[in-house]
């Protein structure tokens, strides 16, 4: 593979791993919800699978961190999160959209990878859908604990 596509897969599969990973704390420590901590851990245990398997160890030998633009460019756009549904939905929705390039870019790759990445992005679709129902039924009770001062 070249460099620029080593490159791409690895900035991608850091930021699902990223992105996997903060989600797998929200379900495990604010909705105390093992299931769904299980399944997310699932995925991305799935996606070291697929990186050890197929991609083995060169993506880290191309990874350049001081030359890379995006490094400086992503603080810019950061948004505060209001509560922890956006927080959760910003991490799943940074996963997918890294699984969506992983996707696409591994087509010019050796191998079968883009179907891989395809399944873990729906599942994760699937899995957002369901954090995101919990954490929304949690808002309310949250909100009125806050408002007096209770811990949430």
């Amino acid at each position: 593979m070249s460099r620029e596509l080593d490159r791409i897969l690895d900035a991608n599969l850091n930021r699902v791993r990223e992105g996997l990973r903060v989600a797998e704390e929200l379900c495990r420590l604010i909705l105390e919800d093992r299931t769904l901590q299980q399944q997310l851990k699932a995925v991305r245990h799935a996606l070291a699978q697929l990186e050890k398997k197929s991609l083995g160890t060169q993506l880290l030998a191309s990874r350049d961190v001081s030359r890379d633009p995006g490094v400086s460019a992503s603080k810019v756009g950061e948004q505060p999160r209001a509560d922890w549904v956006e927080l959760s939905r910003a991490n799943f929705r940074r996963a997918q959209e890294g699984l969506r390039v992983l996707e696409e870019v591994s087509k010019l790759a050796p191998g079968k990878l883009s179907g891989a990445f395809k399944r873990l992005r729906f599942e994760l679709y699937a899995l957002e859908q369901r954090a995101t129902a919990r954490l929304l039924a949690q808002r309310p009770a949250r909100n009125v604990k806050a408002k007096r001062g209770l811990p949430s």
